[in-house]
């Protein structure tokens, strides 16, 4: 007998991601909220092999102190449905600057897609360098002809923290709901809503309430 690998539907995709989306809302009572914005303006560049490269410059406005992210990153396939990546990013935030670099591998099965990233995260005047795990699920479903909605879960862990003393733990818990919209062949735009929940043993948790803007140029 033949056998044939199914994959999730559009609508079981939403299924799949909406547990997610109440990861952060069911404890979110018992937290201290804030409000941030995020801009986002990316350029992704073809390379050979059906390689990419993105260049992403990212300010954010934050209760605690304004951010400034630039990343540049390549992407390529490995498989059909594989793509592995890697990058560097520059940070500078209100009481210190981050040097950060990640590789992934991204996992496409139907409409979803599965990321699963590291990050070595190096802080100004600390002895060693942080070890950040993330793990993505994300949903693209188009609704009209340049129009498609996007969702997404993600869990971050620090398994090595930058200070000897403290201990591995969960960064935060993210989801996030979208809409994108093709102005061109070679423009795109995207308004986002990012709720981050930032678990604290010894306090409240943090709700942060995110606005995202995105435009992405494709040369």
């Amino acid at each position: 007998m033949r056998h044939t690998t199914s994959f999730p539907t559009s609508r079981s995709a939403l299924r799949i991601l909406f547990p997610a989306f109440l990861l952060w809302a069911i404890p979110a009572h018992a937290a201290d909220e804030d409000t941030q914005l995020w801009f986002y303006l990316n350029g992704v560049v073809p390379l050979a092999g059906d390689a990419t490269a993105t260049f992403e410059l990212s300010p954010r406005a934050r209760e605690g102190g304004d951010l400034l992210l630039t990343r540049a990153s390549v992407d390529l396939p490995a498989a059909e449905w594989v793509t592995v990546g890697a990058g560097a990013a520059y940070i500078e935030f209100a009481g210190g600057k981050e040097l950060r670099a990640h590789q992934q591998a991204t996992l496409q099965a139907g409409p979803l897609s599965f990321r699963t990233r590291i990050e070595q995260r190096f802080f100004e005047g600390e002895p060693r360098a942080q070890l950040r795990l993330r793990q993505r699920v994300a949903t693209s479903i188009p609704v009209a002809e340049r129009t498609t909605l996007t969702g997404t879960a993600e869990v971050l862990y620090i398994a090595r923290t930058e200070n000897p003393e403290d201990e591995a733990r969960v960064d935060s818990w993210r989801a996030l709901a979208g809409v994108q919209q093709r102005l061109s062949p070679n423009l795109t735009v995207s308004l986002n809503y990012l709720a981050i929940l930032s678990p604290h043993e010894n306090g409240p948790d943090q709700l942060s309430h995110v606005p995202q803007v995105v435009l992405v140029f494709r040369p």
